[in-house]
């Protein structure tokens, strides 16, 4: 019980952390099945200092740019929106957050 309290004041937090620029751009749930706390625990831990991607959760995690200059804003962009991705049950998603000329996008599938 305590977990699920948890987990739901991370999650509403990072909803708060949606840039108004931010937007899913593809949101699909026909991968097959997904265990949504992997994918969480794995969001959780993607927030680096780095543009690479990575594997977990059954999922290939993806960041990258065009003239974006911070990986952690870019996550502080998107997080909300994968979080809510997740807990719909997707398989395969991308958010992508235009600032101005600068473009980043992260996401997993």
């Amino acid at each position: 019980m305590k977990f699920t309290a948890v987990f739901a004041a991370l999650a509403a937090f990072a909803v708060t952390q949606v840039s108004a620029n931010a937007s899913l751009v593809r949101e699909f749930d026909t991968l097959g099945a997904t265990d949504q706390g992997a994918l969480h625990n794995c969001l959780n831990n993607y927030r680096t200092d780095n543009w690479d991607g990575m594997d977990c959760g059954g999922r290939g995690w993806f960041k990258g740019t065009h003239k974006y200059k911070s990986p952690e804003n870019c996550y502080d962009a998107c997080a909300g929106l994968l979080v809510a991705a997740i807990d719909r049950g997707a398989s395969d998603v991308e958010c992508d957050d235009n600032e101005g000329s600068a473009r980043c996008w992260m996401g997993f599938h």
